[in-house]
């Protein structure tokens, strides 16, 4: 019998007529970074709150920050290379990512201002009428909201990670040549200083842990953990992870975190968390799954899911309250009415995506300005 192997990682060239590393298992974990965030936000909904139940699910800035290492991990693989070998002008990038973003982001933007005007008009005012501002719908229309402009967590709230997240792509494009022709050990210590000058400037700036800085600082808290993203990538470029050594990976990592949320919150421990965070990462990408059209999917569907769960959620808990006080639901059904806001979501991700981001963003890639770049 063939021995099981649990190295971690082992070179690219012993692994022969494998799957693509990263393909599936990338593809998943972005969905499933975007499930956490929306259960995070759905989870003060719930007839207990999740936190109470689950002291992990209290914690929100985990799928935040790991969905930002987790953009600067994907677009120095998808990126960085092309950039280094001038394959792609910076404005070129720049004018791709941004349309990638704005068309579908308006979009479910302009239907949140619908719906909250609709709703206004027919007698149904929303709860917190300081969160859906004239100000702030221009602000995140033009998506610099996330740039410290704004103190207010408005409207469709995910999507400052968007708005920093140009920022981010901007600077990439400058600095990626830094980051090729290092070795492991330089880059290593790069990440560490990232992480060290993060905390440094949150704390001193601040006043704040550097994970969950709050909104108004969030370029602070993107741009360093973009960058580390990258350091990851170049950390474990050309490397593979075997599957046995994936499992050991993502289980002594997810129970690292739960641990560490249970404990009390500081700066040893906070580091702690982004490096399992790391772990989770560099594992998920060398590991080598079959694609299959629905790790695609899910892949896909994880951006509409990121964009489209506030709306929902602002209007689905909306009219839960309305429902249970008039059918008078018990706590069990109120579990499957809060269910099916979670379930209505996930469709609504999928089907938006396949009606609607998909054929969008093809079709604005077709334009001459963002096919051919400046």
């Amino acid at each position: 019998m063939k021995p099981v192997s649990f190295a971690v990682f082992k070179p690219a060239d012993t692994v022969a007529s494998v799957p693509r590393a990263g393909g599936a298992s990338l593809d998943v974990l972005r969905f499933l970074a975007a499930g956490f965030i929306l259960l995070f936000h759905y989870g003060s909904n719930a007839p207990v709150n999740l936190g109470t139940l689950m002291p992990v699910f209290s914690e929100g800035w985990l799928a935040t920050d790991f969905f930002l290492l987790l953009s600067g991990y994907i677009l120095s693989r998808a990126y960085g290379q092309r950039l280094v070998t001038s394959h792609m002008r910076r404005t070129h990038f720049f004018l791709r990512r941004f349309a990638r973003l704005w068309p579908s982001h308006i979009l479910v933007l302009l239907v949140f201002g619908l719906f909250i005007w609709a709703s206004s008009a027919a007698g149904f005012p929303p709860n917190h009428p300081d969160k859906y501002r004239l100000w702030d719908f221009i602000a995140q229309a033009f998506l610099v909201h996330g740039w410290g402009i704004s103190h207010n967590a408005a409207w469709n709230v995910p999507t400052w990670t968007l708005s920093a997240l140009l920022v981010c792509y901007a600077l990439f494009s400058l600095y990626v040549p830094l980051l090729y022709g290092r070795s492991r050990r330089v880059l290593a210590i790069m990440a560490c200083a990232v992480v060290l000058a993060a905390q440094g400037l949150a704390a001193g700036l601040a006043h704040h842990a550097f994970v969950d800085l709050p909104f108004a600082w969030g370029l602070l808290r993107a741009i360093p953990l973009f960058v580390l993203g990258n350091l990851i990538e170049r950390l474990t470029a050309g490397m593979t992870v075997s599957k046995a050594g994936y499992l050991l990976g993502i289980c002594v990592a997810m129970a690292g975190i739960a641990v560490l949320c249970a404990l009390p919150r500081g700066t040893i421990c906070d580091s702690l968390v982004l490096m399992l965070l790391a772990l989770v990462l560099a594992v998920s990408g060398g590991v080598a799954f079959h694609e299959t059209t629905a790790t695609h999917r899910m892949g896909r569907a994880s951006f509409a899911l990121f964009l489209t769960h506030s709306l929902v959620g602002a209007v689905w808990f909306g009219l839960s309250p309305r429902l249970i006080a008039h059918f008078g639901l018990s706590q069990p059904e109120q579990w499957l009415l809060w269910g099916a806001g979670v379930l209505a979501a996930l469709v609504t991700a999928f089907l938006f995506d396949a009606w609607v981001d998909k054929p969008l963003s093809q079709r604005v890639s077709k334009l001459s300005f963002i096919k051919g770049g400046i």
